[in-house]
This record gives structure tokens, C-alpha cells and sequence, in this order.
């Protein structure tokens, strides 16, 4: 009897044995449930996809002023002195800069001694006039009576016609003395240079001693308003009209562009047309600086922001949240970029989940922390 009952406990301890080592008495998982701890990714910014209605697309510029006008002289001469600076604003009819007017004085004077001189030999020749028509006069009344012959008739005659002639000429002389007495003196009012507009002074190209020469630009004067000048494409030739309004983004300020000028052509290369907007006075405004037209199209899109794209060679995608709260790189295909978003035309469902900053930190099945 002791004998059985030892050969049953060591079958008992045996079968044991077995269950423990088999792991009979362990829980079991399901084939693919048992992982790896997941490695926990920080610092991720995590966007939702949205579907729009209506987008803005952004169209870059340059600001240009209203009127813009450049000063030169039509004198050379040395800078006596400039009055404005850059920056500065100038009303019209202010004094920006003058040049010495010393060879124009001198000239002038030069001239005036010729006036003078055709004066005198104006009143020499008036002289001479008066007493060869006198003889003139003589000798007609002689030819009547038959006192002289025609021969010396005609010689006096000639004396007087000649006479006559020189005291027109020296009227002549006079005229053209003054006149150019008139145009050297209508220089000096080029001496000093005044502002043709109010407006402001945006570059100075001249300073006290330097020359100024005819036809080179001293300083540029610019009167507000401002207009945004923008080229766009052929497909809003017919939905941009004088005077509609349109969002313009300048350096973060939004402000509101009304259509001023619009160019009648295509330009046949790039296919775009010119547009002018008025914009608001608005003091951070300058000529040169670049800004943004805004213009709302009517689409059903999914945009979601360009920092949100991944590109590995020939592959572009973006890291999706699953609901697990793990990461999936999924490809996507993209379509137009709109300023700082671009369109996805597949691989995304509105609602989802997606990395929009720290792609560069994410990774394959890793879990979103924070």
C-alpha cells in the first residue's frame, strides 16, 4: 500500500512539473498583443485636420508711392547749401538745397555791358539818320527843280536806306542783348531748388560742396497716398474690379486695399496683370517694403500647415495620431500651397490627429507624451 502511494505522489510531482514548466498556470496573450515597451516621444505639437470652405490666398508685392519725383538741376554749380535730410518731411514750395550763382551773376553783368554798348551805338546810328535824312530831304527837293541829276539823287537815297538799316540793327542788337540778359537771369531761380510737392524725402544724393550736374538726380521726393503694386494671374482678370476692397497684410498689419489701377494686358510670358491698391495712410509705411494681397477663394479643402510635412527622398507624408495615441508616418498627396498651409488632395480625413511642429523629434509607433 505504501508503495502505491509513493508512485503516486512522484506521477503527481512529475505532472506538476510539467503544467509549471509549460506555463499552464501563467496567463496567457493573444498572438500580437504582447510588445515591447513604447518609447515615449515629448515636446510634439499636435494639430486636428480641419476641411475649409474658403481660403486666402496670399500674392506678394511692392509698395510704391502715389507720386514720386526726382529733383535735379538744370545748372552746374557748387552746392552752397541742403536743407533736408532723409526721412524729413517737406511741404511744397520749401527750399531743399541751393547752388552758387556766382557765374551766373557774373554773366549777367557781362551781358549788361553789351546792352549798354548797343544802347550807344543805337543812339550813334539815330544820329546818323537824322542828318542823312536831312540831306535826303534836300535832294529831293533839288531833283524837283532840276538842280542835281538822278544819279546823285540815288547816291543820297542809298546813304539814307542805309542809315535806316543800321539804327534797326542796332535796335536788334539791344533786343537780343536783353533777351539773353532775360535767360541768364531766369537761371538764377534754378540756384535755388524748392519742392515741387509735399510729400517726404526718401534719398538725398548731395551734400554742401559736392557739384550738381544737369540731369542728375540730387533727391527723391515721395507724397503719400501708398499703393501696393502686385502682378496676378490670368484666372482674377475678371474678379478684380476698380474700387473693390481687398485684405493686405503689411509687416503682421492688416489693413484694407481698395483697386485703384488695373493693367488692360497680360503680360505674355507670365501670364499676369498688374494691379495698384490704395492703401490706408498708415505711418509704418514705405516705398520698397513688400506686402501681401489677400484674396478669398470658395474651395472644399484640408489644409494643414507646411510645417507639418515630411520629405524623405520621393516620399512626402505626414506623422498621424492614432487613437491609440501612437504615431503613424502616413504618405499623403499634396496640392497648392496657400501661404503658410498647403492643400492635401489625399491621405488625410478631416478630424484626424496630426504633428504640426516637432516632426523632426517623432517616430514609427512611438507614443505621444505630454
Amino acid at each position: 500500500m505504501k508503495g502505491w502511494i509513493k508512485y503516486l505522489l512522484f506521477v503527481l510531482v512529475i505532472i506538476g512539473m510539467i503544467i509549471w514548466l509549460g506555463g499552464f498556470l501563467s496567463g496567457k496573450e493573444k498572438p500580437g498583443e504582447v510588445r515591447g515597451e513604447r518609447p515615449i516621444v515629448e515636446g510634439l505639437t499636435i494639430g486636428t485636420v480641419e476641411k475649409v470652405s474658403q481660403i486666402e490666398t496670399s500674392y506678394s508685392g511692392q509698395i510704391v508711392a502715389d507720386k514720386r519725383v526726382e529733383i535735379s538741376t538744370r545748372l552746374m554749380g557748387k552746392v552752397t547749401g541742403v536743407y533736408v535730410k532723409e526721412g524729413q518731411a517737406v511741404k511744397k514750395g520749401q527750399l531743399l538745397l541751393s547752388i552758387d550763382a556766382e557765374d551766373i551773376k557774373a554773366q549777367a553783368l557781362a551781358v549788361e555791358g553789351q546792352i549798354g554798348q548797343a544802347e550807344q551805338a543805337l543812339k550813334a546810328a539815330m544820329a546818323n539818320l537824322e542828318a542823312v535824312k536831312k540831306t535826303y530831304e534836300r535832294y529831293s527837293a533839288l531833283l524837283k527843280e532840276g538842280a542835281i541829276t538822278q544819279q546823285e539823287f540815288d547816291q543820297i537815297k542809298a546813304q539814307y536806306e542805309a542809315a535806316k538799316a543800321q539804327v534797326e540793327q542796332a535796335k536788334a542788337g539791344i533786343r537780343a542783348a536783353q533777351s539773353q540778359r532775360e535767360a541768364i537771369l531766369s537761371n538764377i531761380k534754378y540756384t535755388s531748388i524748392t519742392s515741387p510737392i509735399s510729400g517726404y524725402v526718401v534719398y538725398k544724393n548731395i551734400d554742401v560742396g559736392d557739384t550738381a550736374i544737369p540731369g542728375h538726380p540730387l533727391l527723391v521726393i515721395e507724397s503719400p497716398p501708398y499703393l501696393l503694386e502686385v502682378f496676378l494671374p490670368e484666372k482674377y482678370i475678371n474678379k478684380v474690379s476698380l474700387g473693390k476692397e481687398f485684405k493686405v497684410l503689411v509687416q503682421e498689419n492688416l489693413l484694407i486695399g481698395k483697386v485703384k489701377e488695373i493693367s488692360p494686358a497680360l503680360d505674355p510670358l507670365t501670364k499676369t496683370f498688374r494691379v495698384k491698391l490704395e492703401l490706408p495712410n498708415y505711418g509704418d509705411i514705405k516705398s520698397g517694403m513688400y506686402a501681401h494681397l489677400l484674396i478669398p477663394e470658395e474651395v472644399e479643402a484640408i489644409l494643414v500647415p507646411r510645417s507639418a510635412i515630411v520629405k524623405r527622398f520621393d516620399f512626402t507624408g505626414v506623422w498621424v495620431v492614432k487613437p491609440d495615441n501612437t504615431l503613424e508616418l502616413r504618405f499623403v498627396k499634396l496640392g497648392e500651397v496657400r501661404g503658410d498651409k498647403v492643400e492635401i488632395l489625399s491621405g488625410l480625413k478631416e478630424g484626424e490627429k496630426i504633428v504640426i511642429q516637432g516632426i523632426e523629434r517623432a517616430c514609427e509607433g512611438c507614443r505621444v507624451g505630454g
